[in-house]
This record gives structure tokens, sequence and C-alpha cells, in this order.
């Protein structure tokens, strides 16, 4: 090759690198754009942590940044990384960072919080009311602010009775209710080798279904234990 040729190719590779430089523009962010982008980090690393859970939802916002904070740009992509652990924390630290010749850097403050579906009363159920579902609704609150003995579903609450008044909107728990409760008449299912036999009891203990109370039956008299199944109705194996 010619050394004129040579001298033309790297004229030519000079002028290309001297407009791709120049056509490389700075980015700026404002303080909005820089929170989103920590949020943003946040939310595909724990979708990373959490890949094999579906039922969970996952609330992240980030704390406003300080006001003397102005708006920066950047030429190069932002590095991106937490700066403690995420793992279930509920507060992380986002460290943005520029690494442009001028460099810089900013912390993002982020909160994570887990949201579970739980039941409300849609309206004020008074003490003693027979729950309906048209008294149920659901709404979604932080995970860490529930309890245990909070309903997850429906299912169990209708058909039974509130043991204390209940304000529209509060959550339900397993202490508010009783599917039968104490002094109730209820229907007796005995169970024996195929064949079901009905009677007549008095409940001595409020309970839930699933739970096993005290029923006095009408006609014998004796006291036994059944499993609450249903409003109103218990089930005992002979």
């Amino acid at each position: 090759m010619s050394l004129f040729k040579k001298n033309l190719y790297l004229f030519i590779l000079i002028q290309i690198t001297s407009l791709a430089m120049t056509s490389l523009k700075a980015k700026e962010y404002n303080k909005l754009e820089l929170q989103q982008l920590a949020i943003d980090f946040v939310s595909q690393q724990r979708d990373k942590m959490n890949a094999q859970q579906t039922n969970s939802e996952l609330s992240i916002t980030a704390l406003p940044l300080d006001s003397r904070i102005k708006s920066r740009s950047c030429k190069t992509p932002l590095q991106l990384s937490a700066a403690n652990p995420l793992n279930n924390n509920r507060q992380s630290t986002i460290k943005i960072k520029c690494l442009d010749q001028n460099s810089w850097q900013v912390f993002v403050h982020t909160r994570q919080q887990e949201l579970i579906e739980v039941i409300t009363a849609a309206k004020g159920i008074s003490k003693g009311q027979k729950i309906t579902a048209k008294h149920l609704t659901t709404k979604k609150v932080a995970k860490h602010l529930t309890r245990s003995n909070q309903f997850k579903s429906k299912e169990f609450l209708i058909g039974g009775r509130s043991k204390r008044n209940v304000r529209a909107g509060q959550s339900i728990n397993y202490n508010y209710i009783c599917n039968v409760c104490k002094g109730d008449k209820v229907t007796i299912l005995a169970s024996f080798k195929g064949m079901t036999i009905k009677t007549q009891g008095e409940a001595l203990e409020d309970g839930r279904v699933g739970d096993n109370i005290a029923i006095r039956n009408v006609k014998s008299g004796k006291k036994i234990q059944a499993q609450v199944t249903n409003a109103l109705q218990v089930e005992v194996n002979i």
C-alpha cells in the first residue's frame, strides 16, 4: 500500500472518530428521573431475587433528593449499584454514578413494601350482624403491618356473625367473627358407616369453620365435641 493511501485511510479514520465523538451528546437527568432510575433498578433486582414467587407485589418509592441537587448530565451510560445489600430490607440506598471525565455520583434512598391482600369491611358491621358478601371487600396493605390472624379469603366469613362493631375499611381478623356462636341452635351431622344422621344441638362456645367446639345435644343432653363446618352447622364422627 502506498504512503498516500495509508495517509488517506488514517485521515478518514480520524474524521469518523471525531464525528462519532461529536455526535455523542451528554444526556441530562433531573431529580425525578434519577429517582425513577433508582426505583427501576431496585425493581429489577428484587424481581431476580423473587423469581419463584408469583403471589407477591412490591411497592417501591424513592425519597426526594436534596433540593440543592441540580440536574446532572452524562455522556456515558449511568452505573447503578446498591450501597447496601437489598435482600429483604425495606430500605435501600442506590448509588448512581457517571463515569465521564467530569464524573459525579448521587445516592437515592428507596423504600420497599411487600403488599398482600386482606379482607376489610366494605361498610360498618354491627355486633351480632350476619355477614354477607356485601359487607366485604379487599385492599392491599404492607405485609409487615398485617397480623397472622387476618382473613385472606371471604369464603370463611360469609354466613358468620360479627362479635364486635367493625368500622368501614377495617381489616377483619379471626377474633372478630364466629360461624357458630355461643348459644346458637345448630345442626349436628353425625357420620356412621356411610350414613349421616341429623340432630339438633346448642353451641356452648364460639367457633369458626374448622374449630372443634363443645356442643350440647338437645335430645340427649350430652355434651360432645364437634367440628364447625359451616354457619350453624357442626359435624361429628361416631
